[in-house]
């Protein structure tokens, strides 16, 4: 793995976390940090557990955003339900 590779990962990860976030309505606790690993958790569940991708040819260092976005949402959720209330909401919603 290239240093280039990691921060394309990285990347991903954030966003597509971020996005989850959105997309729930809940923020991961940790802020950016909890996002990239809500992201990269995500799209490793969907990817290489469930096997599912979504518009493979939507892809990012070999991510696929749109599979890495869904299953960024779905450990946000996941979270969610398992710690209830007791993080953040996260986005200035408290």
């Amino acid at each position: 793995m290239t240093f280039t590779h990691l921060i394309v990962l990285l990347l991903v990860g954030a966003v597509a976390g971020l996005i989850g976030e959105r997309l729930v309505g809940r923020g991961m606790p940790g802020g950016v940090l909890g996002a990239i690993v809500a992201g990269l958790v995500g799209a490793w569940l969907m990817v290489d557990v469930l096997h599912l991708v979504i518009a493979p040819e939507l892809s990012l260092g070999g991510i696929p955003i749109l599979s890495a976005i869904l299953g960024a949402a779905i450990v946000v959720l996941l979270f969610s339900l398992v710690a209830g209330g007791s993080f953040a909401r996260g986005w200035g919603r408290r």
